[in-house]
């Protein structure tokens, strides 16, 4: 298969800016397959979990892996000293059915046409608070890799997390294509209540048959109990192999409403206006979101 011509000039705008954590020439170039699998959230959605997840429906209960990344690799993630070449050259020569994990929106996701989309969304409250222990958890050194910053607190986190607005724009990027035959949409408060059921509709979404015993294998090792236990191996590596977050930081808690204890009235005011501002009556609905005050 041939991945594609080289680009001489910097890609279409749509691809997006160079950024630790965005590479534009990897998604200008990546061609996707059909028995791809892209996992497509906004951060802190439920991405690590359907990572894992979808690792262990495919191989029905493996844990031979260091980290996540290395068996569903976010696709879009600069990798130095790795070229973008040197990337798509890996995630070229990968078995079927490959795994990618992506926050891209709809209109920048490569492959969107061809390869089937699992699309978690979790309430953006929780998304927020959990993005913020997130900041507070990273590495000094994943910090400096990846271009971000320790919030000083959760005020000046919410004035940042809203500006940059990657939940929006990724929530309201899907939702029209929701009903598309490539695509499950999955709320992480479902995935909360029923994994097993969860896995079983994903599973059959994705057209791989697995046993019961299968099924009960994959869902004990994608429980947060299993993965909490586990973190180091999601916790990801600094190019120097070292971990990105302190011990047990990134699986912290995994729990839905946790908003309820961090947010006070008016942050928790400023996010739902915002959601009211940018996505449908049925979306908000869905989500279980307030419509008004």
């Amino acid at each position: 298969m041939q991945e594609t011509e080289v680009f001489t000039d910097h890609p279409a705008p749509h691809w997006g800016e160079p950024h630790p954590l965005h590479d534009p020439w990897v998604l200008a170039h990546f061609r996707a397959r059909p028995t791809d699998v892209l996992i497509t959230t906004a951060p802190k959605a439920g991405t690590t979990w359907m990572q894992q997840i979808l690792h262990q429906l495919r191989t029905g209960g493996n844990t031979d892996f260091d980290d996540i990344d290395q068996v569903v690799p976010w696709l879009e993630r600069q990798r130095p000293p790795r070229t973008w070449r040197e990337v798509l050259a890996d995630f070229h020569q990968r078995a079927d059915p490959r795994l990618f994990k992506t926050h891209c929106t709809w209109e920048q996701t490569p492959g969107r046409e061809i390869a089937r989309i699992i699309l978690t969304v979790r309430d953006p409250r929780d998304c927020c608070v959990s993005f913020y222990h997130h900041l507070l958890d990273i590495s000094d050194t994943a910090r400096t890799q990846d271009g971000l910053e320790r919030p000083p607190n959760l005020d000046a986190h919410l004035d940042t997390w809203l500006a940059f607005g990657a939940w929006f724009r990724n929530v309201a990027s899907w939702w029209p294509r929701r009903e598309r035959d490539n695509l499950l949409m999955l709320r992480y408060s479902d995935l909360k209540a029923d994994l097993p059921g969860a896995m079983a509709r994903i599973a059959s979404f994705l057209g791989w048959s697995l046993t019961r015993e299968t099924l009960e294998h994959a869902a004990h090792y994608a429980s947060f109990a299993w993965m909490k236990a586990h973190s180091e191996r999601f916790a990801g590596r600094n190019a120097d192999g070292s971990p990105m977050f302190r011990p047990g930081g990134f699986i912290r808690k995994g729990e839905t409403g946790d908003h309820k204890i961090h947010l006070n009235p008016e942050q928790e005011a400023r996010i739902l206006q915002r959601c009211r501002q940018e996505l449908p009556p049925d979306c908000l609905a869905y989500l279980d979101l307030p419509a008004r005050d």
